[in-house]
Formats: C-alpha cells, sequence, structure tokens
C-alpha cells in the first residue's frame, strides 16, 4: 500500500517517484549574489572615472557599514590609464580596515541591482576627487597590491563589513605620472541570515 506526498499549494500535483524508489525533484542552483538581486539586497558600489593627478597615496572609497545586516563586498573592480607615460607602469591600490573617512570625500547612494526594487543600504558611502581626498587614518593598510596600468582588475575580495565596519580603498600612481585617470567599485549583498 503506497500513499501519495502533494505539494501545499492545493494544485493537487503529486510527487513522482523513480523504478529504484527514488523520490522525483529538482533544483535550481544560484549563486548567492544571483539570489541577493532577486531579493533586491545587491549593489553596486564605486567610484566615478577619477584623474590622480600627483604620485602620494590619495583616498578613492570608502564604505561604513550602519546596517544591522552583514555587507558582504565580492569582487573588487579596477582600472588605471596613464595619459602621460606610453608603458604601462605600476600603481598600488591598498585598502584600511576600520579607518575613519576621508578628507573631501562626495557622498552617493550605491545602485541597486534590482531596479525595480526600493531597498537601499544603511551606511556612508564616498569616493575620492583625485587631488585632495586623503585618508584620516594612521593603521597600517591590511593589503597594498601593485598593478601594471593599462590593465583592468577583478580580483575577488570578499570582504565582510559587519555593522560599524569600515573600509578605505587608497590608490598611489607611478611617480612618472601626472595624470593616471582611476575607477574602483565593487559588487556587495546584504547578508540576511536565511536559517
Amino acid at each position: 500500500m503506497g500513499f501519495n506526498i502533494e505539494d501545499g499549494t492545493g494544485k493537487g500535483n503529486s510527487a513522482g517517484v523513480d523504478r529504484t524508489n527514488r523520490l522525483l525533484v529538482r533544483n535550481i542552483s544560484e549563486s548567492i549574489f544571483q539570489n541577493a538581486a532577486e531579493e533586491g539586497d545587491a549593489f553596486f558600489i564605486g567610484s566615478p572615472i577619477t584623474d590622480i593627478t600627483t604620485a602620494t597615496e590619495l583616498a578613492v572609497l570608502y564604505i561604513k557599514n550602519e546596517g544591522d545586516d552583514a555587507l558582504v563586498l565580492g569582487n573588487f573592480l579596477f582600472m588605471a590609464e596613464s595619459s602621460t607615460v606610453t608603458a604601462p607602469a605600476f600603481y598600488q591600490v591598498s585598502w584600511y580596515k576600520n579607518s575613519g573617512s576621508m578628507n573631501n570625500g562626495t557622498s552617493f547612494v550605491p545602485l541597486n541591482q534590482n531596479f525595480g526594487s526600493s531597498e537601499t543600504l544603511d551606511g556612508i558611502f564616498e569616493f575620492g576627487n583625485g587631488t585632495t581626498s586623503t585618508k584620516i587614518t594612521t593603521n597600517l593598510p591590511v593589503a597594498t597590491l601593485s598593478y601594471p596600468t593599462e590593465s583592468p582588475q577583478d580580483i575577488p575580495a570578499n570582504l565582510v563589513l559587519e555593522k560599524g565596519s569600515e573600509l578605505l580603498v587608497t590608490v598611489t600612481a607611478p611617480a612618472t605620472n601626472t595624470a593616471m585617470n582611476f575607477y574602483f567599485g565593487t559588487r556587495a549583498i546584504k547578508y540576511v541570515e536565511q536559517y
């Protein structure tokens, strides 16, 4: 004697069983970033293309999470183009943990990747101006990496900013450069506990 497993929607659909008595199921797999975008919890955080006019360290992006949910930063995307050197030169990108804000930053609102969602991030988001935006920190960077100009970068970051956590990103142009266009961005999701 058997029994039926029916769906909970009242449509009368029954579960199937194959000839070896295994339940027939279908599964859809998606990344946590795809799911967050569908739910309205995925955002793009980035600076505009900025003209870096000095070879000193300048602040380009500041993020402070003030929301109750953790903010997960996926990949870091950045690019530097030099207009004053013909061969690729190396520039440095650094990031600082819990660093305080930046001088002369401009506030912005991160872009929700679900255009039908009105969900926003609760925090402080600023980008630098390329000339006078400096870091306000005596902390040492948690990372400093060198990259060639004229080469786009997409590196896995997977940083988690809990409530109150901060991230400051800086760039130092090559000494031979007096005009370097620079861009920095990241995909971010609000990590909402599902279970």
